[in-house]
């Protein structure tokens, strides 16, 4: 397991880019070679699969660097529960807030919202403005309330460090 830090720790960001650039490269080759000559309209643009490639990596990145994150988290927590403890909590007290958020958040559906998608209206039920519920729309609006909670929970922490750093100082 050292071996394989020390190697990570010292060619990591170059594996990284190097595998970033070369997607990338594979990526522009496939939407240029299948780019069409003429000027498509949005329709046909996106109905074509030349992005597929580039969208279908991005998620397969993406997962694989959650997953990672994920075990290597644990691996530490598991090796080290002591220094956890206040990581925990933290991540105990996102989770709360994230319940909350959620359930503060309306699902109520307006006609705007219905014209605009059709798919929120739940099956078999009949619409009533105001009254007919969405857990779509329940949860877009608690994810909101819950970013602008983190955002300004962010910056708060941000200017009590300055804060703190500035009394340190003087």
């Amino acid at each position: 397991m050292t071996g394989a830090y020390q190697f990570l720790k010292k060619y990591g960001v170059s594996i990284g880019f190097t595998t970033g650039t070369v997607l990338c490269l594979i990526m522009y080759a496939i939407i240029i070679g299948g780019y069409p000559e003429f000027n498509p309209t949005e329709k046909e643009l996106y109905g074509s699969s030349i992005f597929d490639f580039g969208i279908f990596t991005t998620y397969f990145l993406i997962f694989m660097g959650v997953i990672l994150v994920a075990i290597f988290s644990l691996l530490y927590v598991i090796k080290n529960p002591k220094e956890s403890v206040k990581g925990l909590i933290g991540f105990g007290l996102i989770v709360v807030l994230f319940f909350v958020t959620y359930s503060m958040g309306d699902g109520s559906l307006t006609t705007e919202l219905v014209n605009s998608d059709p798919t929120l209206l739940p099956l078999d039920v009949k619409y009533e403005e105001g009254v007919t519920q969405s857990t779509g729309v329940k949860f877009a609006d608690g994810m909101i309330k819950f970013g602008y909670i983190m955002m300004i929970l962010a910056i708060i922490s941000m200017l009590l460090a300055a804060g703190r750093d500035f009394i340190k100082q003087s």
